[in-house]
């Protein structure tokens, strides 16, 4: 397991000093705001969302993650207001973030097509003297730093009861992430792609196929896309099942307890080499929604995304 540690820090290191990745949520398709500024107000109520991501269980120092978000409708329907904060840990790594999204909606005959833009900030923090080094005299591996980064995206999203689609660029700048003392590390954020889309089909009555995929196009490193099939019974409880390529088999699942909550599951059963050292990892989702008194219906609203 040593041998794993020190093999997943020495991959990270050499990671983040050409870019930094952004944590992957195996929900995605339920809480479109955290890929897409324009999925703000989407829904034409107010949501809130909180995911808890253990990942690759049973490694040390493994990325743990944890993401609220909140969005609704104003005026009509017509603009949609998010917000988003999280707090990540990788080993010696944390990261806070906190941004905030607008979406402008325009309505068609097909469906809602949605402009949205969002702007905050990162703060990242690493403690580098934690860490057991060879060398004691190495000024990076004995400090600490800290950054405030500002940055900002945008995105578009169309919208249906039927299907979604959506492409954005939600981090644009490409900060430099670390600085300690006199040292200026070559490590930056790297700016990324997403590509989503998705369907309701309807098998009979009481059952719907709800396919969905996910494309990620980072700069300098290979795509990933994320293939999933989820089932909907009776419009109360989801089944899907998900494919991320080199990564994961997901196992995934919702439910409906009434009309404001709804709780998620999913399980990634890692299947690349270091399937032999995790135990897979773990996400959690608690869905709050609620409709306000001046709320107004949308026929052209999305109801299962």
């Amino acid at each position: 397991m040593r041998k794993v540690i020190a093999g997943i820090f020495l991959c990270t290191i050499t990671f983040l000093s050409l870019a930094q990745q952004r944590p992957v949520m195996s929900t995605y398709m339920f809480n479109g705001l955290v890929l897409n500024p324009a999925y703000a107000g989407s829904l034409n109520l107010f949501v809130g969302t909180f995911i808890h991501r253990k990942q690759w269980i049973n490694v040390e120092g493994a990325p743990t993650s944890n993401v609220f978000t909140a969005h609704n409708s104003f005026l009509s329907n017509q603009i949609g207001v998010g917000l988003l904060v999280s707090k990540d840990q990788v080993g010696v790594h944390e990261e806070t973030a906190l941004y905030t999204s607008y979406a402008y909606k325009i309505k068609t005959s097909a469906g809602i097509l949605a402009l949205g833009l969002q702007g905050g900030f990162d703060n990242r923090r690493a403690d580098f003297s934690q860490l057991t080094v060879l060398n004691s005299e190495d000024p990076l591996l004995n400090s600490a730093s800290s950054k405030l980064s500002p940055n900002f995206g945008t995105g578009i999203y169309f919208a249906n009861p039927i299907m979604y689609a959506g492409i954005s660029v939600p981090y644009i700048l490409e900060n430099n992430l670390y600085q300690v003392e006199s040292i200026t590390t070559q490590s930056r954020e790297s700016r990324y792609y997403y590509g989503t889309a998705g369907v309701i089909l309807d098998i009979n009555r009481n059952i719907k196929l709800a396919p969905a995929f996910l494309v990620t196009v980072q700069e300098s490193n290979r795509p990933t896309w994320d293939f999933n099939a989820t089932v909907i019974f009776d419009e109360i409880a989801y089944a899907g099942l998900s494919y991320r390529n080199g990564d994961a088999l997901v196992l995934l699942a919702q439910m409906i307890l009434n009309e404001n909550f709804r709780v998620g599951y999913s399980y990634d059963a890692t299947v690349s080499s270091l399937s032999n050292h995790s135990k897979g990892s773990h996400e959690i989702m608690l869905i709050y929604r609620r409709k306000f008194k001046n709320s107004r219906h949308d026929p052209q609203c999305p109801v299962y995304f």
